[in-house]
């Protein structure tokens, strides 16, 4: 019988994934402010643009995607809503990546103070470590977002030090994020499939850009 906090942490997992467009618009809507504020025209990719525009409409693409996954796992479980849930995982990775990319952009046209700053990138941050989140409990729940039995089943993606005891969400929030800090897995913690290694190795090049762009960006306000 499969751990019950496999199935409990699964709804977190989706939860915590739709903290991430949340987040986005929100940093969206404070950049508008800002360029609205000090009228800089030094960058052609900057609030306003389609490419921003883009970023939002997809907000609402995985709205449309999470209801179907929702309707899907509960009239047809099975590979079909499986599919969905990765679709919506995909969608929100791209408009995460688009909007973090478009946000980094324009922040280097534009006089940010420290503290906005520091609140932008803590945002971009939590975004990225959402989207890693949800991939890692994905890899490592083959029949997750099923509304199957089996559902909560653990493939052995990531491998805890408390064995068969841990795969709890407090556990995979806590490999995530230290392997965003560390570039790499926490101690005592292993990946085993190419999938995961190959997900690490992206989480840990993509934070490790948006490190050098935000202190980059950080040295010249202070300058």
């Amino acid at each position: 019988m499969e751990p019950q906090h496999s199935r409990q942490g699964g709804a977190g997992v989706v939860l915590v994934l739709l903290l991430s467009p949340l987040i986005n618009l929100a940093i969206n809507l404070a950049l508008d402010q800002v360029w609205d504020q000090q009228h800089n025209p030094r960058v052609t990719v900057a609030p306003g643009h389609w490419l921003f525009a883009l970023a939002t409409l997809l907000v609402a693409v995985i709205v449309a995607v999470l209801v179907m996954w929702m309707m899907q796992r509960q009239i047809r479980p099975g590979r079909s809503a499986r599919r969905l849930l990765e679709l919506l995982g995909a969608i929100t990775t791209l408009q995460a990546l688009l909007n973090g990319a478009l946000v980094l952009i324009a922040i280097s046209a534009l006089q940010l103070g420290s503290v906005q700053l520091l609140l932008i990138g803590t945002g971009l941050y939590a975004v990225l470590n959402a989207i890693a989140l949800f991939w890692y409990w994905c890899l490592d729940h083959p029949g997750f977002g099923s509304g199957q039995d089996r559902d909560c089943a653990r493939r052995g993606a990531v491998v805890f030090p408390e064995g068969d005891r841990g795969g709890t969400l407090l556990d995979y929030i806590y490999f995530t994020v230290l392997s965003s800090n560390t570039l790499g897995p926490p101690e005592n913690h292993q990946l085993h499939g190419a999938a995961a290694k190959l997900l690490q190795l992206l989480q840990s090049s993509v934070m490790l850009g948006l490190l050098v762009i935000v202190v980059a960006r950080a040295i010249n306000t202070l300058g």
